[in-house]
């Protein structure tokens, strides 16, 4: 059961959102969704060390429905895909669904901020000496 305002979920038997009191529904569609997306508030969630993983990062946050996007510092079409020459990017996320962000992100990649390429020697080092 999920609430058409705040879009939380809920279990079965719970009929009503304890948060703002709205009825729940079966599920959310466009037409019982009352959430104004375009005043979503998007925090970040990690740094990552290139646009190209960031941008697989926030595939795995939408493909288990949290809301993200990438900011990058990239100045062209391409800086995605020339991750070794791009500035890194920040994956962003609905603040209302930042804590499952988090725990997502961590039961796949930890701490590690390049999830395709792995740490750099350097970073390992920093890593073992803590």
């Amino acid at each position: 059961m999920f609430c058409p305002v705040c879009e939380s979920e809920y279990t079965e038997g719970i009929t009503q959102c304890p948060d703002d009191g709205s009825e729940l529904v079966a599920r959310l569609t466009p037409e019982n969704t009352v959430y104004d997306h375009s005043e979503a508030r998007f925090v970040p969630l990690h740094n990552i060390g290139s646009p190209a993983e960031a941008e697989m990062v926030n595939d795995i946050l939408s493909q288990n429905g949290i809301r993200s996007a990438v900011q990058s510092g990239g100045m062209d079409a391409f800086s995605p895909l020339l991750s070794t020459t791009s500035p890194g990017a920040i994956v962003l996320v609905d603040e209302r669904d930042l804590d499952r962000a988090q725990e997502l992100y961590n039961s796949f990649f930890g701490g590690d901020t390049t999830p395709l390429t792995g740490m750099t020697d350097e970073e390992e080092t920093q890593s073992d000496e803590s």
